[in-house]
C-alpha cells in the first residue's frame, strides 16, 4: 500500500509537495508510537493528507459533483481547505482508508471541535513534519510529544494571531477546538 501511495503521489503533486508529504507520514508515525496508536496507518494517513493538493478546478469540481458536495467549496475562499474535502474522499476510494483515517485528513487543514488522537496527530504533523521550523513551531512540536492538545492550542493562537493580523480570522472549527480543549 505505501509504495502504491508514493507512486500515485508522484503523478499528483509536484517534488516540494512530495518530500513534505514523506517528512509528515514520518512525523505522524512517530507521534502514533508515542501515543501507542497504529504507526502504519499513521505513516500512510500522513502521506496521503495533501494527495490532491494539486487538484485543477475541474478535477476538483469533478469530485465534488460525483460526492454531491457544496459547490460553494470551489469558491477561492476554501482554497486552501478543499483538498483535505477532496483529499478525504480519494483516499477512502483509492486506498480504502477507514473512517478514521479520512477524518483525519479532512480536518488537517483546520481542525475540528473533537477529535480523536490519531486526527490529531495528522493535524499537528501537517504542521511540525517539515524542515525549516522557526523557534515557536520547535516548541509546538516539542509539546506534542507531551501534551496533544496543548500542542494544537499553542499552534491555533499563533495562527489566530498571525491571520487576525491580515484581516482574517481563525476557522470557526479551530476556534471551537481551542474553547473545548482550554
Amino acid at each position: 500500500m505505501k509504495e502504491k501511495i508514493k507512486m500515485k503521489l508522484r503523478e499528483l503533486v509536484d517534488e516540494k509537495r512530495y518530500n513534505h508529504s514523506l517528512m509528515v507520514a514520518e512525523e505522524a508515525k512517530k507521534l502514533a508510537k508515542n501515543y501507542n496508536l497504529d504507526e502504519e496507518k499513521a505513516y500512510l494517513t500522513g502521506l496521503c493528507h495533501d494527495i490532491t493538493k494539486n487538484f485543477t478546478f475541474e478535477e476538483n469540481k469533478k469530485w465534488i459533483d460525483k460526492y454531491n458536495l457544496n459547490k460553494k467549496l470551489l469558491d477561492d475562499k476554501y482554497k486552501k481547505m478543499l483538498h483535505a474535502d477532496i483529499g478525504a474522499l480519494v483516499a477512502k476510494e483509492w486506498f480504502n482508508f477507514s473512517d478514521e483515517m479520512c477524518r483525519a485528513i479532512k480536518y488537517h487543514t483546520i481542525c475540528h471541535h473533537v477529535m480523536t488522537d490519531f486526527e490529531k496527530i495528522i493535524f499537528i504533523a501537517d504542521k511540525t513534519g517539515r524542515s525549516n521550523l522557526s523557534d515557536e513551531m520547535i516548541e509546538i512540536k516539542e509539546l506534542s510529544y507531551r501534551n496533544l492538545n496543548k500542542a494544537i492550542i499553542k499552534f491555533l493562537m499563533q495562527e489566530e494571531k498571525y491571520l487576525n493580523s491580515k484581516g482574517l480570522e481563525l476557522h470557526q472549527e479551530a476556534k471551537a477546538f481551542i474553547n473545548n480543549y482550554k
